[in-house]
């Protein structure tokens, strides 16, 4: 039983996958077995061994390794690190530690170590890497992701430890370390754990409450003037100094009696928009305002006295 054919290699796949899936389809050919016999022989499901031969992504260094083993196969590791190198950082340059010469170039260096060990998850290097003596993770993982992405420096015991979890040869080591100190030279010196922050003595005095009181009032005043330039400040008019509010805004009721002719009630109506909810209706207003002008003028009325809203 042939089994299911594989679909052709995608036209977008990359050279250096293209190569790597080619060799991984030519060692099941020769191997005579179908990705259902071969996925049993590794020790893998179906479905892993057929996206690794899709050719749709870079599969992981030991699903390549085991279908090697399983076919009688040898020499992927120099494929599968061209082909994880070209999906991981595509453009850059493998370069020696004595041709390091800038901080950018450093932590490309340290991606293709990554990639020569497997290119393994960064929990899994925090695990291998283990701890001090004084109990605290050598190689943090969140650490290690920012120095990865350049978003801060590598120290020099955190890269010792990165090298050891890869298993970086020993005789590489000392050229590494010097390409380092070369690299990082004047980069700031992180403080240790536990170590509190400087205490800085050049703080600008503390601002009392008058002087804060002071900056409010003037910030006050800027923002009144800019108002009234701008015209969203208003100077109170007769209906606002009757309790009643703007023109335009629903009104509560007259509270003081005020002399007003029947021409300006009639324009006030005609420029108040329709619709809107108040306390006393337009229409009656005309009405309310002559029988309070009307209980002033009777004999022993006070003109100052308030009137209850109807």
């Amino acid at each position: 039983m042939a089994g299911r054919p594989l679909k052709p290699i995608p036209a977008s796949a990359p050279r250096a996958r293209r190569a790597l899936v080619q060799r991984l389809r030519s060692l099941k050919k020769s191997s005579g077995n179908t990705c259902k016999g071969l996925a049993e022989n590794c020790g893998l499901s179906d479905g892993v061994v057929r996206r690794a031969l899709a050719g749709g992504h870079v599969p992981l260094w030991e699903t390549v390794e085991k279908i090697a083993a399983a076919c009688d196969g040898s020499g992927l590791a120099g494929l599968w690190s061209a082909a994880k190198a070209e999906e991981v950082q595509p453009g850059a340059t493998r370069l020696g530690p004595g041709m390091v010469t800038s901080r950018a170039e450093f932590v490309e260096s340290m991606i293709f170590m990554r990639i020569d060990g497997g290119y393994p998850p960064l929990h899994l290097l925090e695990r291998r890497a283990g701890t001090d003596q004084d109990g605290r993770t050598r190689l943090p993982h969140s650490t290690l992701n920012l120095v990865l992405k350049k978003r801060m420096p590598p120290t020099e015991v955190l890269f010792v430890a990165f090298m050891e979890a890869l298993e970086v040869p020993v005789s590489k080591m000392p050229a590494w370390m010097d390409a380092h100190r070369r690299v990082f030279a004047d980069a700031p010196v992180r403080r240790p754990f536990g170590v509190p922050p400087p205490v800085v003595l050049d703080e600008p005095a503390p601002v009392n409450s008058c002087q804060a009181a002071e900056r409010a009032l003037s910030r006050i005043e800027v923002a009144e003037n800019i108002k009234a330039k701008t015209g969203q400040l208003r100077e109170p008019d007769d209906y606002d100094l009757l309790g009643l509010g703007y023109l335009n805004t629903p009104v509560p009721g007259p509270r003081w009696p005020e002399l007003y002719d029947d021409e300006e009630l009639a324009a006030w109506e005609a420029d108040a928009p329709g619709g809107h909810r108040a306390q006393v209706k337009i229409g009656g207003l005309r009405e309310e305002l002559r029988a309070v002008l009307r209980r002033t003028q009777e004999p022993g009325a006070s003109g100052g006295a308030a009137v209850a809203p109807a």
